[in-house]
This record gives C-alpha cells, structure tokens and sequence, in this order.
C-alpha cells in the first residue's frame, strides 16, 4: 500500500464529507481503516491519542472504569464517530471505547488532518 499524497488524502476526506457512506470505498478503507478484535479499547479513558473513528462494521461498548469493573453505559454501532470531542478540544477522554465484537473503522489521525489542511487551496 502505497502512502498517498496530501492532496490525494484531502480528495478523500472532502468525498467522505459531501457523500458520507457513499463516498467510502475500497481505497478509502485501506488507507485509512483499522480493524479491532473482541474487546480491543479504540479509546482509553485518560488517556489522550486524538483519533476520530468512524464505525463502519461492528459494535462498541462506551464505558467507564469502576475500580477493577468496566461499567457500560452505551452501545454504538455503524455510521457513529466517536473521539471527535478530545481530538478538536485537546482533552482526555472521560469514557473507554471498547469493541464489543470485530470492529471495522475508519481512523482519522492528527497528521491525517495536518495533511489535508496543508493540501486545503
């Protein structure tokens, strides 16, 4: 898999954004998904990573920690964006994202955004 340049990442990222779902296709999955087994944390309460993901397959648990217990409080699935809050405003996560089952998502990182935005005429 070749590393696309910053304008060809921006193409992407402004299809997926005027098309939504219609707009991911092979190439936007294999440069940007990411694949979770069973139980596998996306995102770890306090812990700050800045990825935004979007569910494409699969389920996650939303939860919180209670001493050596995880407490669920939600259960996401396709079409949800999760850990956009902590990406745009630099906090920590207050909750833990875990896969519920085999989670196929698109992973937006930092450097992802630097590259679109530097690509942005």
């Amino acid at each position: 898999m070749s590393d696309p340049s910053g304008l060809e990442r921006y193409n992407d990222i402004m299809r997926l954004a005027f098309e939504g779902e219609e707009g991911i296709d092979q190439g936007i999955i294999e440069k940007f998904g990411r694949v979770f087994p069973p139980h596998k944390a996306l995102i770890e309460e306090g812990e700050l990573r800045q990825r935004i993901y979007w569910i494409l397959a699969g389920e996650v648990y939303v939860g919180r920690r209670l001493e050596n217990r995880f407490r669920v409080l939600s259960t996401l699935g396709r079409g949800e964006i999760i850990g956009e809050m902590s990406f745009f405003d630099r906090s920590v996560p207050s909750a833990t994202v875990m896969a519920k089952d085999e989670v196929l998502a698109l992973e937006f990182t930092r450097d992802n955004f630097r590259e679109i935005f530097a690509a942005s005429p």
